[in-house]
């Protein structure tokens, strides 16, 4: 059985008396545990609340899902599918409760009611884990964008999720941050935890395994990266390709096939092995 598994889920916002708005529709699909998946899609496409039906914040209005086999509509088991679901939002600064660094990574585990030894190795193991363990003692007012946003990530590693969903959770961020925060991702992915990166930007669905792809609540692409970016159907969604796909793209209309192209380094070994 798959890790996370959704079944015909529909969502319906309640917008006024008489009124509604239906944010996810007939939805299926399943993330096998361990997977590195970008979500993408136009605003308004129910990125966003799939992400909150995944973590159990929100209930299916009709459908299921289940998160190793355990409904996230079962009231006896939210809190600890809400425990091995962790989120990341796009502002660091709301995820923030503790002026302390080191105390801000132990209000997960303090609240889950940990004895002190646990909550000690947890803080410690999640800030080693987000290269953040010298500013323990450090003010979270005076730290970066990019450090926030993988303080934030450390709150939530401390409580040992077996999912990590990021909800734009670097485009808040310079350059130079979101690559702090993609390295401590792609990390923790290769270390078991599933990943599940909601994101605008096709240069970073170009580095998980698989690309989903909402448009108005419904699932219209899925696939690896090679597959989504060739296919030609990301136009109908209203998204673009990465530069670098794009520009193989652009060749392979002029004749140069370049082969499957999704960062730039694919770009370049295509361009050696078609001038060799």
């Amino acid at each position: 059985m798959p890790f996370i598994q959704l079944k015909n889920v529909n969502y319906v916002y309640p917008v006024r008396e008489g009124a509604s708005l239906k944010a996810i529709k007939n939805l299926s699909l399943s993330i096998e545990a361990g997977e590195y998946v970008a979500l993408t899609g136009m605003n308004g496409s129910g990125k966003s609340t799939l992400a909150k039906l995944l973590n159990g914040l929100f209930k299916p209005t009709s459908g299921e899902i289940l998160m190793d086999g355990v409904s996230t509509a079962d009231e006896d088991k939210v809190f600890d599918i809400r425990r091995r679901v962790g989120m990341v939002f796009q502002n660091p600064d709301n995820q923030t409760v503790a002026t302390i660094i080191e105390d801000d990574v132990a209000f997960g585990p303090e609240n889950i009611g940990l004895p002190r030894d646990e909550i000690i190795s947890r803080v410690d193991e999640a800030l080693a884990a987000v290269g953040m363990s010298e500013y323990r003692k450090r003010q979270a007012s005076a730290l970066s964008g990019g450090q926030k946003q993988r303080v934030a990530i450390a709150g939530v590693l401390a409580m040992r999720p077996d999912v990590l969903i990021l909800d734009e959770a670097t485009a808040m961020l310079d350059p130079e941050g979101r690559d702090e925060v993609l390295s401590v991702v792609k990390r923790q992915n290769q270390n078991g935890v599933t990943v599940i990166n909601i994101t605008h930007s096709m240069q970073e669905a170009a580095m998980a395994d698989r690309i989903i792809v909402l448009r108005k609540g419904r699932l219209a692409i899925d696939g690896a990266p090679a597959q989504v970016f060739s296919s030609g159907a990301l136009r109908s969604c209203g998204l673009t390709l990465p530069p670098a796909a794009q520009l193989a793209a652009e060749l392979k209309a002029e004749g140069f096939d370049l082969g499957a192209v999704t960062d730039e380094a694919s770009l370049v070994e295509g361009l050696c092995k078609l001038f060799k």
